[in-house]
């Protein structure tokens, strides 16, 4: 749904402001694509990031922080990007990578313990921390929390700011 939600989306569109404090497009996409190319860089071994592969930064033209959980809002609201087709390139190519790697991922894999160093503290309002309160955290959760909970968040935000800029809803 997140290549159908910006398929048709112009770069002043992405970048749009509604007013300080409505985040652009940008950031929501930087943040949930970036999260996911994280995700499976870290926890189902999906070997350097594609944002770490290829000049992602400069080929997309960001500019602002890259968004975590928790990036400040006058710094969230910096995020903006130069190069739409760039960004449509390294969003199939993170799609693509977790597709493979799900798909490839011994099944064992889905049952290990995420943190075997030891959990950490959860964020305030964390996917994770809703999804298992206490105990272990398996890799199955981080993909319930980060792939799909956190992606249909963010895909619900994107919606929103579709309307802010003109464009009708998803169907």
């Amino acid at each position: 749904m997140l290549t159908s939600a910006v398929a048709d989306l112009t770069l002043d569109q992405v970048n749009h402001v509604e007013r300080r404090g409505v985040l652009p497009i940008a950031f929501s996409l930087m943040h949930v694509v970036g999260s996911e190319d994280r995700t499976v860089t870290r926890y189902l071994g999906g070997g350097a990031s594609v944002w770490d592969s290829a000049g992602w930064a400069e080929r997309i033209g960001l500019s602002g922080p890259i968004p975590y959980r928790g990036t400040p809002m006058d710094e969230a609201m910096k995020v903006r990007f130069r190069h739409l087709d760039g960004w449509h390139e390294y969003q199939r190519d993170v799609f693509t990578r977790t597709e493979h790697v799900l798909t490839n991922a011994p099944l064992g894999l889905f049952d290990e313990d995420a943190y075997p160093e030891g959990r950490p503290a959860p964020g305030p309002g964390s996917f994770l921390s809703l999804l298992v309160p206490d105990g272990v955290v398996r890799v199955r959760d981080i993909c319930e929390a980060f792939l799909f909970q956190h992606a249909c968040r963010h895909l619900g935000e994107i919606e929103h700011a579709r309307a802010l800029v003109g464009l009708g809803g998803l169907g």
